[in-house]
């Protein structure tokens, strides 16, 4: 194939995703959120056996059209409010797109200079907009998981390496017990990496009280009991039905007082440090060792993207030790991505937190955080105005948790919750997610999406007012 011939490949595909692409962003404002059910669909239409013939790709890229218009679930919607699913700024967008196009590997300095520079440069802006101390390392993940993992890989190596062990050449066998305190409605991401780092043996909860902070009480005697051991103890900026916030003021100072780590899950709340909720919610965010957030929630790039960031970098470092001869890394005078995170080769997902953070600014992202918790105050005040509807959190950021209650007797309310959220979500008014809060059943809406606007908020309100009565009134 010539040079123009490629071109002129590209030309055709790309100008054909882009139409597609535009009409779906045209469409999407009026589409109902509605997830589809159409697994069968799919597979007949896009499986059986791998083809022995090479194919068009104007051919296959239609045939992933036609599987789109049936299995996309609509999240980018201003009326999706499950799972904390944020939407897409048009400039990351556009700086994604990129991003894939100039197909950087990103493990070294030579291999993308633009990818180095701009994680420096994210580095001190995140930094800085969070408000932690200085020589806080950065490293841009796929999702909050990884970020946790390498946040608590760094505190294992820290909290072994203070008691003689070098878990890096002798491993953990053998190793002194890590003892780790994690609050008892940690998200469960965070206890997934504890256990692959094989530290699941060590783990404690910590009781809380109705929303979701760690006591005062509980804190104290999980750290008396802890005297002595290496420790980690984990926290939440962000619970994930309640958004509440542990008191980051005191787990930070009683922690260090103990010689422990602290980590910080703060996959949503983290990017409310940019707002007053900093002096009151947030208040010693910059006490802790290390912190974990998306960058595709709040901040509405695309997936994926987190972001991990640890106040010893030299830990950081220390726990991913390695030195292959065949990748120039040493040169200490520009920034090597591999040496911050797990993967070798992959692609910039710095890009678009770039243009993202670069278009918003400090006072746009703050904006953006102060009109989403506006919305979900809204959003609790017209749920709580009607009869058997109960708000069963202090609506602090961005996440309302409701329950229904029927006027029978006959009826309990996780049922009545159930089918509330079920009708809820057939209407198609807007979409939600269920979860378990306190032992019961909860409608969880999040409100995330820089799209969505007072209007969403009032139809998702009346769409479950609606579902509520004629269920009470034997209709649904």
């Amino acid at each position: 194939m010539s040079s123009s011939e490629r071109i002129a490949a590209y030309n055709e595909l790309l100008l054909r995703a882009m139409q597609s692409a535009l009409g779906y962003l045209a469409a999407l404002p009026d589409r109902p959120p509605l997830v589809p059910d159409c697994d069968g669909e799919l597979r007949q239409l896009m499986g059986g056996a791998l083809p022995a013939s090479p194919a068009a790709p104007q051919d296959v890229l239609e045939l992933l059209l036609q599987g789109a218009d049936l299995g996309i679930c609509p999240s980018g919607s201003g009326r999706y409010f499950g799972y904390v699913a944020g939407g897409i700024l048009p400039v990351a967008l556009a700086a994604d797109w990129l991003t894939s196009v100039w197909d950087q590997a990103c493990s070294v300095y030579e291999l993308s200079p633009l990818t180095s520079v701009l994680e420096d440069i994210c580095r001190q802006w995140l930094v800085d907009l969070f408000g932690l101390p200085d020589g806080t390392s950065v490293s841009f993940t796929p999702a909050c998981t990884y970020a946790s993992l390498l946040g608590l890989a760094a505190a294992r190596h820290k909290v072994l390496a203070d008691r003689g062990w070098d878990v890096a050449t002798a491993g953990m066998n053998g190793a002194p017990s890590v003892t780790v305190l994690v609050n008892e409605t940690i998200h469960a991401s965070v206890l997934r990496c504890l256990h692959i780092l094989g530290l699941g043996g060590g783990i404690r909860e910590l009781a809380t009280d109705g929303q979701g902070r760690i006591t005062p009480q509980a804190l104290a005697r999980g750290l008396r009991e802890a005297a002595g051991a290496p420790l980690i103890v984990c926290g939440h900026v962000g619970e994930v039905n309640t958004g509440a916030v542990d008191d980051l003021r005191q787990l930070g100072r009683g922690v260090h007082l103990a010689g422990g780590w602290l980590h910080l899950d703060a996959a949503f709340g983290m990017w409310a440090a940019a707002t007053s909720r900093r002096h009151t919610l947030l208040h010693g965010l910059d006490l802790a060792d290390s912190w974990a957030t998306d960058a595709h929630k709040w901040l509405n790039v695309p997936y994926d993207s987190g972001i991990a960031l640890i106040a010893d970098a030299d830990a950081h470092r220390a726990a991913l030790a390695t030195a292959p001869d065949y990748l120039n890394h040493r040169d200490a005078q520009h920034r090597h991505p591999m040496q911050w995170e797990l993967g070798f080769a992959r692609r910039s997902r710095v890009i678009p937190v770039w243009a993202a953070l670069r278009q918003l600014g400090k006072d746009g992202v703050a904006q953006l955080v102060d009109r989403h918790c506006a919305l979900a105050r809204r959003l609790a005040a017209h749920l709580a105005a009607e009869p058997g509807v109960h708000i069963a959190n202090e609506v602090v950021l961005n996440q309302v948790a409701v329950w229904f209650e029927h006027p029978s007797r006959d009826r309990d309310s996780d049922t009545h919750t159930r089918q509330v959220a079920e009708a809820f979500q057939r209407q198609g008014a807007a979409w939600a997610s269920t979860s378990r809060w306190n032992g019961h059943a909860v409608l969880r809406l999040s409100i995330v999406n820089w799209v969505t606007t007072g209007e969403d908020i009032d139809r998702a309100a009346g769409s479950l007012i609606a579902c509520h009565r004629s269920l009470i009134q034997g209709r649904a």
